[in-house]
């Protein structure tokens, strides 16, 4: 009896393994609906982001070439100067008296010249007696320049056009030459000092797009132009740095502000797959594509992931017909049967 059924058992689960391969030859043998789209592609991106620091592009701060009493003050902190304006006069009384006295006694010695010439040309003085009095007359020529000296050191002006600081001098202050005056920056453009690590250093090649945006708001990023770049990688940190610099004219940004800087750089060229497009096998990722009337697997790697879609590499070619929808259930080589209505005569999805 027991060798009976077993006997029945065989038999049963044999009709069962030849439907089942029967069916699944049929289903196999069965056009599979699809949606397709062409193979787009699209460059990798490589990007890093960094904090920096604005600081003018040009920036300094005022100090007195000499020491002595303020008698004037000229500017208002935050007012905008010109080159040469005036800022701060100093008590200049005794330069001005010895700037008069240099002028007289350059005048004296342009005259003795002068007489002395003719004496000499009438053979009346010797030539060594005339020299002496172009001498003189050159180095109270020399005195003058140096009276106007120091009394041009007694009006502070303006190096540059920019923005002034907040000062603390006042009129009746006796100052020296350690006393600062003022800030002054040139905030026409601003150069944003950040450092990147090591690692990213080849991101700041040719082609390189560097966007800012100040960490105080998050209003539209700012395209910034690297200016100029270290001549090493710190050995402690591993660290690279670099200077960019962005458009001020309309003084959005003060130096000193923080910035959030983001590099990125167009690389190699890639597949472009939509995630649902993307199957997983035992070794490695696959996708679906279209060769002839059957569907092809193609195995690939992946080179980068975007929002919604991946970058991969592989045997993947632009004229290539990818699947997106209705891969679940295909086989290698099976037919396939999309609506032709998706597809417009160049070969692009329609809608």
């Amino acid at each position: 009896m027991k060798h009976f059924l077993s006997i029945a058992v065989l038999g049963l689960l044999s009709v069962f393994m030849y439907a089942s391969a029967a069916q699944a030859q049929q289903f196999g043998s069965r056009e599979a609906l699809v949606l397709v789209e062409p193979v787009k592609f699209e460059q990798e991106k490589n990007r890093v982001e960094a904090v920096g620091t604005a600081e003018a592009a040009r920036s300094i701060t005022i100090y007195p070439a000499v020491g002595d009493r303020v008698v004037a003050v000229y500017f208002e902190p935050g007012q905008v100067v010109e080159e040469g304006e005036l800022l701060v006069e100093l008590d200049a009384r005794r330069q001005k008296v010895a700037v008069e006295q240099a002028q007289i006694n350059l005048r004296d010695a342009q005259r003795t010249v002068e007489r002395l010439r003719e004496s000499h040309e009438r053979g009346a003085v010797p030539q060594s007696e005339l020299d002496n009095a172009v001498l003189l007359r050159d180095l109270a020529r020399v005195e003058l320049d140096n009276a106007k000296i120091e009394l041009e050191d007694r009006f502070i002006r303006a190096p540059f056009e920019g923005v002034i600081g907040i000062t603390d001098v006042e009129v009746g202050d006796r100052i020296d030459e350690q006393t600062a005056i003022a800030t002054l920056d040139d905030r026409s453009s601003l150069l944003i000092d950040f450092k990147i690590p090591e690692a990213a250093v080849s991101l700041l090649g040719e082609g390189a797009e560097l966007k800012v945006q100040p960490w105080r708001y998050s209003g539209q990023p700012v395209t910034a132009e690297i200016v100029e770049m270290d001549s090493r990688i710190n050995p402690q940190t591993r660290m690279y740095r670099a200077r960019a610099r962005i458009n001020n004219e309309n003084d959005d940004f003060l130096p000193g502000t923080s910035f959030r800087t983001s590099i990125s750089l167009a690389g190699q060229e890639f597949a472009a797959i939509p995630e649902a497009a993307l199957s997983w096998g035992v070794n490695s990722p696959f996708v679906w594509v279209v060769e002839g009337k059957n569907a092809k697997r193609v195995e690939v790697q992946i080179e980068q992931r975007l929002a919604g879609r991946v970058l991969v590499s592989g045997n993947i070619h632009r004229d290539d017909l990818l699947i997106v929808e209705g891969v679940q259930s295909l086989r290698d080589g099976q037919p396939v049967k999309f609506d032709r209505t998706t597809l417009d005569d160049g070969g692009e999805l329609s809608e």
